[in-house]
């Protein structure tokens, strides 16, 4: 995130894109066209899978319960708290 534009650098922050290897979902409109456009050679986008978004939830995902941070590990722990 060093050393890049500073237009760059500003839309990665809206982004939340911080660090190396963080991923955020966003809703595509015309303005986040743009935007991705922007940073196009910075990043690698395109549109999850039900697949592969309850793997990444499944391994990275948490849940606060009782102020206690908890791995979701299932849909256990989700259906316990609603």
């Amino acid at each position: 995130v060093n050393q890049v534009a500073p237009k760059v650098r500003k839309v990665l922050q809206l982004f939340r894109l911080r660090q190396i290897n963080n991923g955020v979902f966003v809703k595509l409109n015309k303005a986040t066209i743009n935007m991705l456009r922007i940073v196009e050679p910075y990043i690698t986008w395109g549109y999850p899978n039900l697949k592969s978004v309850r793997e990444l939830i499944y391994k990275r995902g948490f849940a606060k319960i009782n102020r206690q941070r908890i791995p979701i590990t299932s849909n256990t722990v989700i259906e316990e708290k609603l």
